[in-house]
């Protein structure tokens, strides 16, 4: 299959996100033992990126189910490489539409005038202690938000265990609206990024014990 280009109805409003999710137990519990392991450091990524004002996609994402009708694409790479043992979606691409949920992860996107964030803490997306609902910033186009949480958990989905702790990371990256996206057949090539400079830092952690 030859790179598939599409002309979209409408403009998509497309947002990169990086993720750095980090699980670990006691023994890992002074900041100096960890420090390097959570160091942001450059990406091979596979999700897709934009180039010339074009949308470059793998065609995993036609699988998404609202792709025919979506508003806004999130992008995710992620500054991990095995899996975490917190609750996190896996897909490399999300679609959100208006007037929709799009909630994913611990967090929520509201879709109006303006792309608002919303805190939507869950115990096995984030741990205790608990958290409220609220909103937590607005994105803006070239202004990237570092959103940073923790938290600390005594039982997975199916049984108690030794308590673990999870730290997160989340930078947002509103690139911009645009109209012509390119679909590329698997395996999709890898392109290198980095992190943009951060604007804003929300930082939600807390005290653990």
């Amino acid at each position: 299959m030859k790179p598939q280009s599409i002309v979209l109805k409408k403009p998509i409003q497309v947002i990169q996100l990086f993720r750095n999710i980090n699980t670990y137990g006691k023994e890992e519990k002074s900041f100096d033992d960890r420090k390097e392991k959570i160091a942001w450091k450059p990406i091979q990524s596979t999700a897709g990126y934009v180039k010339d004002e074009v949308v470059h996609l793998p065609e995993s994402i036609v699988e998404q189910p609202n792709f025919e009708h979506f508003d806004l694409l999130l992008i995710i790479d992620d500054n991990f490489h095995t899996s975490q043992n917190v609750v996190y979606t896996e897909k490399k691409n999300l679609c959100f539409r208006r007037n929709s949920q799009n909630k994913f992860d611990f967090l929520q996107l509201k879709l109006d005038d303006k792309i608002e964030l919303y805190l939507k803490p869950g115990y096995f997306e984030v741990g205790d202690p608990p958290r409220s609902e609220f909103k937590v910033c607005e994105l803006t186009k070239d202004k990237p938000i570092s959103i940073k949480i923790n938290g600390k958990r005594d039982a997975s989905l199916t049984w108690r265990r030794e308590r673990t702790f999870v730290e997160q990371e989340y930078i947002f990256h509103y690139l911009g609206d645009f109209k012509e996206c390119v679909v590329v057949k698997e395996p999709f090539p890898t392109t290198v990024k980095t992190i943009p400079t951060i604007i804003k830092t929300i930082d939600l952690t807390k005290t653990l014990y």
